[in-house]
C-alpha cells in the first residue's frame, strides 16, 4: 500500500476500514519506513477510535525511527495530546529500551492522568527495575486510576521488597488500587504480607477479597487456612470468591503432585 492510498484509506468513515489499512501495512512494510507513510501515522494516533490509534502505535513501534517518534510524542506530550500521548505510551509497552523507559519514567509526571495510567501499565512489561522507585512514588498519585496501574506494575516487576509499601495500599481508600494491591502481592508470595492480606478477606468489596484469597494461596502460609475458611460460604460474584478461597486452601494443604492428580482426575470426570 502506497502512502498516498494509505492517507485516504484513513480518511474512510468506518473505523474498521482504517484500521485494517494500517493493519495490512504492518503486513507488508519492510523495517524502513519512508518519511509520508510515518507522518501519516503518526497523524493516526490521534483518530477518535481506540483500535486505530492503537494499530497505528503498533506500526510504528514496529520501526526503528518509528518508535523514536513514539519517544518524542511523550517527551513533548502535552494535554492538550491526551489521545496521542496515551497512544503512544501504550505503543511502547513492549519495546523494552533505554530510550522508551526514560520517555515512559517521564510520563508518570505528566499533568493528564490518562498519560500517567498507561505509562505505569506499560512500565510493567519494560521489565526494568530501574523504573521501580518511580513507581513506588506514583502510589500516592491523587488519580486512584494511575495508583491501580502503578501497584499492578510492582506486582509484574517482580522485587519483594516493594511489598512493604504495596500492603498499605491494601488500605487505600479506592477499591480498585485494593483489588490490585491483592494482587500484586500475590505475584510477589509476599509472605510478609500475609497478616494484611488475612485482613483483607473481611474487605466489604467481593473482588478485593477474591484477590486476597488468590494472593494467600500463592504465598501458601498454613496459618491463612482458618481465614480462608470463612469464605468458604461467601455467596458472591456466583461463587468466585468461595472457589477462590477453596483453590487457595487447596494450594496450601495439598502437595503440588496430589493437586496435579486431582486436577486432571477433574478434567475428565464425566
Amino acid at each position: 500500500m502506497t502512502d498516498t492510498a494509505l492517507a485516504i484509506s484513513l480518511q474512510a468513515a468506518s473505523a474498521a476500514e482504517r484500521w485494517l489499512a494500517i493493519e495490512k501495512l504492518t503486513r507488508t512494510k519492510s523495517k524502513i519506513i519512508d518519511t509520508n507513510t510515518l507522518s501519516t501515522l503518526l497523524t493516526a494516533l490521534a483518530d477518535e477510535h481506540p483500535f486505530v490509534r492503537w494499530q497505528a502505535g503498533l506500526a510504528l513501534a514496529g520501526q526503528d525511527e518509528g518508535r523514536q517518534k513514539l519517544v518524542e510524542t511523550l517527551k513533548n506530550a502535552t494535554p492538550e495530546a491526551n489521545l496521542v500521548s496515551v497512544a503512544a505510551a501504550d505503543a511502547l509497552a513492549g519495546n523494552e529500551s533505554p530510550t522508551a523507559l526514560e520517555a515512559l519514567i517521564a510520563a508518570l509526571n505528566s499533568s493528564n492522568a490518562r498519560l500517567r495510567q498507561s505509562a505505569a501499565e506499560a512500565l510493567a512489561k519494560q521489565k526494568d527495575p530501574a523504573a521501580i522507585p518511580h513507581l513506588i512514588k506514583t502510589l500516592n498519585d491523587s488519580d486512584p486510576w494511575v495508583r491501580r496501574a502503578a501497584a499492578y506494575a510492582l506486582g509484574h516487576l517482580g522485587n519483594p521488597d516493594t511489598a512493604r509499601i504495596l500492603v498499605t495500599c491494601l488500605q487505600d481508600k479506592s477499591v480498585i488500587v485494593r483489588r490490585s494491591a491483592a494482587y500484586a502481592l500475590g505475584a510477589l508470595r509476599a509472605q510478609a504480607a500475609a497478616p494484611q492480606l488475612k485482613i483483607t478477606l473481611t474487605d466489604k468489596d467481593p473482588l478485593t477479597r477474591r484477590n486476597a484469597a488468590w494472593a494467600l494461596g500463592r504465598i501458601g502460609l498454613p496459618e491463612a487456612v482458618p481465614n480462608l475458611t470463612r469464605l468458604l460460604d461467601d455467596p458472591v460474584l456466583g461463587g468466585t470468591v468461595a472457589a477462590t478461597a477453596q483453590q487457595a486452601i487447596q494450594a496450601i494443604t495439598k502437595p503440588r503432585w496430589l493437586q496435579m492428580i486431582l486436577g486432571l482426575f477433574g478434567r475428565f470426570q464425566l
